[in-house]
């Protein structure tokens, strides 16, 4: 399988986003921001490429402040990327001095995970001077190329109406099963996906779990349990798709509340998972409701009908993201559930208003009379979407009954 191209290229340096500033880039371990990074100076655009975890370049630093331009000549347009400065001491102020000198012929890009994510959030000194923008795990619209601009919700038009947008981009699209299904089976991270080996997917699967808690999970976190963190992980695959007790998960790994909630917060952070939330207008009441936990790469969870749907909440989580980066507006994701314990899988809200609900089942195509309940009393259109291919049925104006690879191709 070849992945030609990614998305971010087409808005990344879009100049009614970023105007002059700064780009920083964050998203999960082996997401691809390196490479993607460096094929902008294959491509033709002239610049240079530091990782400031090179002694290398940070003996350069030391004897010439400005080492990264070296190469730049009069006004032409150079792009500088810093890849993994957030790891040396005062980046921020490295960054800052940097910004505030160089002229506007320099575009900076700077890249990194959770570390830059993290530090990102805290500290006030880079306010105005940057822009930020997430690299998530392949979807399957970018694997198969699709420009961003044929995408649903990519424009403005498209947040003017959303359900007939979303009509109109997907009555447009080819439902492509193999794409799919290679995707289903290797994830969204790019080098099991481009490899498409099981044996090199088991074992890719082992060392990932093992660089994020031997060398990010103690870098950045205090914690010294990392046996705790390793039980947590292997309970949580049967979990997904299910509210998640921490009092329950506590009581199986034999620790305490508050250590195990701090642990999935720290895996949060580090990528390996997401929450979302159960829709309530009182937010103070959504905040004490248990969330229900996904991984970001969806081949950890555990049955074909858990790892299904957590493809399906992954990919509405990198398209509420992108979405939200690409400043149309604020969507997110959430779940709706109501006191009798019924439920729909996920909600989008768009601007804090309820615009879409989604329900992932692998082969019934029978929507449930709950799940319509929840459409009535939400007034907003319902998509059922199964793993079984070449579906696309409308029971009503607004219920759709479709194949993932067929919903999953108008999505960033």
């Amino acid at each position: 399988m070849e992945l030609t191209s990614r998305q971010i290229q087409s808005y990344i340096w879009d100049r009614e986003l970023i105007g002059d500033k700064m780009v920083f880039l964050s998203g999960p371990r082996q997401v691809g921001k390196t490479t993607f990074a460096k094929s902008l100076l294959n491509a033709g655009t002239k610049g240079g490429y530091s990782n400031w975890d090179s002694p290398e370049i940070r003996k350069s630093y030391a004897k010439d402040t400005y080492f990264f331009l070296k190469d730049k000549k009069g006004g032409e347009p150079y792009l500088v990327i810093f890849d993994e400065i957030h790891k040396r001491s005062k980046w921020k102020d490295i960054l800052k001095g940097i910004y505030d000198t160089v002229d506007s012929t320099c575009k900076i890009l700077v890249t990194g995970s959770a570390r830059l994510e993290l530090f990102r959030k805290s500290g006030d000194s880079l306010v105005g001077r940057y822009t930020h923008f997430h690299m998530m795990p392949i979807s399957l619209s970018e694997l198969e190329n699709f420009p961003i601009e044929t995408l649903w919700l990519c424009s403005k038009e498209d947040w003017e109406k959303p359900w007939e947008s979303f009509l109109h981009r997907i009555k447009s699209k080819k439902a492509s099963g193999n794409p799919f299904d290679h995707l289903f089976k290797f994830g969204g991270l790019p080098e099991p996906l481009v490899k498409g080996s099981e044996r090199f997917l088991l074992k890719w699967k082992r060392e990932y779990l093992s660089l994020l808690l031997t060398e990010d999970m103690r870098e950045l976190t205090n914690i010294k349990e990392i046996d705790t963190v390793e039980k947590i992980i292997t309970l949580l695959p049967d979990r997904i798709g299910s509210p998640l007790s921490v009092a329950s998960l506590s009581r199986d790994v034999e620790s305490t509340y508050p250590t195990v909630k701090n642990h999935l917060l720290q895996l949060e952070k580090l990528w390996l998972l997401f929450s979302i939330r159960p829709w309530n207008k009182n937010m103070n009441r959504a905040l004490k409701k248990e969330k229900k936990c996904y991984f970001t790469n969806w081949i950890y969870a555990g049955g074909e009908a858990q790892i299904f749907e957590n493809m399906i909440a992954s990919n509405l989580l990198r398209a509420c993201t992108i979405w939200t980066d690409l400043a149309y507006g604020i969507a997110e994701l959430w779940y709706v559930r109501s006191f009798d314990g019924k439920e729909v899988d996920f909600l989008i809200t768009l601007n804090s208003k309820p615009a879409l609900l989604v329900e992932a089942k692998l082969s019934k195509d029978v929507i449930s009379k709950p799940s319509r309940n929840f459409r009535e009393r939400f007034d907003v259109p319902l998509i059922q979407v199964l793993k079984k291919p070449s579906l696309f049925r409308m029971d009503s104006p607004h219920e759709l009954v479709i194949s993932a690879e067929h919903f999953l191709s108008v999505l960033p």
